[in-house]
């Protein structure tokens, strides 16, 4: 599906606000409301709308440490990568994970209770399954902007 000019500005703000009604949207990205509403079908029938979903503040259950972790594989066999990414799919303190050029294979976002969760999720978790090689911390201090918002002045 090629995107018009009216499509960047429908996924801009859906983006921001996946709860707007379709007479917000209308009104926000110039369009009638039935002309909005059918690109907006549209957008969801060509895969460029891939769903709607709550964003929920990790500290609502009591996540206040969030870290980035950089991953080293070993390429073992298919087992090791599936069990490796079973846990990826089901460990709910790991937000995202994506595989990276550079010195690392993946990136992983996560949030955690405290020092002691960040250490059982990188020591009795991470490091205990074959596929893994070592693991590298980084903590985050601030964030400035997550999906959906404008980055706040710096």
């Amino acid at each position: 599906m090629q995107l018009r000019a009216a499509d960047h500005r429908i996924l801009r703000e859906l983006s921001c606000d996946g709860r707007l009604s379709n007479v917000e949207l209308a009104r926000r990205v110039r369009m009638s409301e039935s002309a909005c509403l059918r690109r907006v079908r549209a957008l969801e029938e060509s895969g460029a709308i891939t769903g709607y979903r709550a964003t929920i503040d990790p500290l609502a259950f009591g996540k206040v440490l969030s870290a980035y972790m950089l991953v080293n594989l070993d390429q073992r066999g298919a087992a090791d990568e599936k069990a490796f990414l079973d846990v990826m799919r089901c460990d709910e303190r790991i937000i995202t994970c994506a595989a990276v050029t550079g010195e690392y294979d993946l990136i992983l976002e996560v949030a955690v209770k405290d020092v002691a969760d960040l250490t059982d999720l990188t020591l009795d978790t991470l490091l205990k399954l074959p596929t893994v090689r070592d693991v590298v911390t980084c903590l985050s201090l601030r964030t400035y902007k997550t999906a959906g918002e404008a980055a706040p002045g710096l």
